[in-house]
């Protein structure tokens, strides 16, 4: 039975994935990125992006819940088994069908997002779509652009040496000068 949480607490786990930057995977063998948001608050969303920028699966933990979208399937739910991240299967519990008490709390968590992330905001619409009886089960459009880093100037940024801070240089001359200075003292 899950703990019965506030809406605010459910929206403030939401609001802290934005504030949290999101981790990118490169592309894998079946042309999909995952982009990772991790709240400060027990939230979660995982994401899957075709070569084109459009989603093809979403995972959303918030606290023990999980809700799990997938293009041309539509939305699933179940809990968590354990704590911390949902992804795999040893870590989540299938619902035998979508829980209507789950979805009621997403909505409460999503429904007034309003940061400027594309990917959460993709969510936020097929799960609102879905309030208002839609049933989404293909996407909402692109959310992310089609540029992309040239190989060349991947290769080469990996072959560059690392960069110095500003202030560096001027920093290591004064400690050598301070050390100097104190031998100098020392010798006296």
């Amino acid at each position: 039975m899950p703990v019965e949480r506030t809406s605010e607490e459910l929206r403030a786990a939401v609001e802290t994935m934005f504030r949290i930057r999101a981790v990118e995977s490169p592309t894998n063998t079946q042309g999909l990125r995952t982009v990772w948001h991790r709240g400060a608050k027990n939230a979660e969303l995982v994401s899957e992006i075709d070569e084109a920028g459009r989603v093809a699966r979403h995972e959303f933990s918030l606290f023990e819940e999980v809700l799990i979208w997938e293009r041309g399937r539509g939305f699933s739910s179940g809990q968590a088994v354990e704590e911390g991240s949902t992804r795999g299967a040893a870590n989540f519990e299938s619902d035998h069908s979508l829980d209507g008490g789950r979805m009621r709390r997403v909505v409460l968590a999503l429904q007034s997002y309003n940061g400027g992330d594309r990917i959460i905001e993709h969510l936020r619409k097929l799960v609102l779509a879905f309030d208002a009886k839609a049933h989404p089960v293909e996407d909402l459009g692109q959310v992310t652009g089609n540029t992309r880093i040239p190989e060349e100037l991947l290769a080469a940024a990996q072959k560059a040496p690392p960069r110095l801070r500003p202030g560096l240089p001027l920093i290591v001359v004064g400690v050598l000068l301070i050390v100097v200075g104190v031998i100098a003292l020392l010798l006296q």
